[in-house]
């Protein structure tokens, strides 16, 4: 079980692994955030805007289980998870196209933990964490910055090529596909690694199915929720020979192996203040037995900003 970092309200919190601290600098990091989106005191600094949503995880195909003796395949999981649009704005608009995000906290039948954060994002626009500094402060700095930067970082180029030719087709939450964005390891009973990417995809056909309005997303997941169920498919997509595993920069293509291993299904939906995800450090280094972390270097830089910024959003609502 790898849990590098842990702070939950009413959990005990862990310390960071014992690599170089100054492998990241963390409040480099925060401070581009800040720079470009501004100080959004006692909230988020990325991903601002958001609300609860919980749920249960149930095993799908048991074909996962000869890549992952993960408890999450076994049997049902409780989950507090959160919904949210990307970027440091306090009040992005619903009703207007954008990035989003979800995050789970999953707590097994064991009692064993397992931390997803994902994006709309197919695959990250660099491939470490000294570079998204760079490219936080390009942004903060204006238009020329940015072009400059993409072309010493040809991977931006590739990155924003791909993203703007994606249908920009308004969807709520409900309605739209995650992805991992990073690579991790599944580890089966003999200990046998198998690099995996995944993504969480509607299981139905959820829409919007109430008047639109800057903040009509809660509501229109709660009335899906109440007239039939929310629900994504957790789909596992095995990595081909020769695939890049530790750069998130790089996509990959061509046909692979998928497993639909699991099923996230909506229960509630509920503001921050009203839910329990607020409080919740979705470090995505928080993983069950099964898993494990793959070498990409993001997963090392999100585990400590997420752990630096929750500890400075707490202590601004003290």
């Amino acid at each position: 079980m790898f849990r590098p970092s842990l702070l939950v309200v009413g959990l005990a919190a862990v310390s960071l692994p014992a690599v170089a601290e100054d492998s990241f600098d963390v409040e480099g990091g925060f401070a581009a955030f800040e720079n470009l989106f501004g100080v959004t005191e006692g909230m988020r600094r990325n991903h601002t805007k958001g609300f609860c949503v919980e749920g249960v995880l149930t095993p799908e195909d048991s074909a996962i289980l000869e890549f992952s003796n993960s408890p999450m395949f076994k049997g049902a999981s409780s989950v507090i998870a959160r919904v949210s649009h990307k970027g440091g704005k306090s009040a992005p608009a619903d009703d207007k196209y954008g990035l989003l995000g979800l995050s789970m906290q999953i707590l097994t039948s064991d009692d064993d933990l397992h931390v997803i954060a994902m994006n709309t994002e197919h695959f990250f626009p660099v491939s470490n964490s000294e570079a998204f500094i760079e490219l936080l402060r390009a942004k903060s700095s204006g238009g020329e910055s940015v072009k400059a930067f993409a072309i010493a970082n040809p991977s931006l180029r590739k990155y924003s090529e791909y993203h703007g030719g994606l249908d920009k087709t308004l969807r709520p939450y409900e309605g739209t596909k995650f992805f991992s964005v990073n690579s991790f390891l599944l580890v089966n009973e003999a200990g046998e690694e198998t690099a995996i990417r995944f993504d969480f995809r509607p299981s139905g056909e959820e829409g919007i199915v109430v008047p639109t309005h800057p903040n009509f997303f809660l509501e229109n997941i709660q009335a899906n929720i109440a007239n039939g169920g929310v629900s994504w498919d957790m789909v596992i997509t095995l990595a081909n020979p020769g695939d890049v595993v530790d750069d998130p920069s790089v996509q990959w293509t061509g046909t692979h192996t998928e497993i639909v291993a699991a099923r996230f299904t909506a229960k509630t939906a509920m503001a921050e203040n009203d839910g329990q995800c607020d409080e919740i450090n979705y470090d995505p280094l928080i993983l069950s037995q099964g898993f494990a972390p793959s070498g990409d270097p993001m997963l090392e830089a999100r585990s400590q900003i997420y752990a630096h910024g929750i500890s400075q959003r707490l202590s601004e609502k003290e």
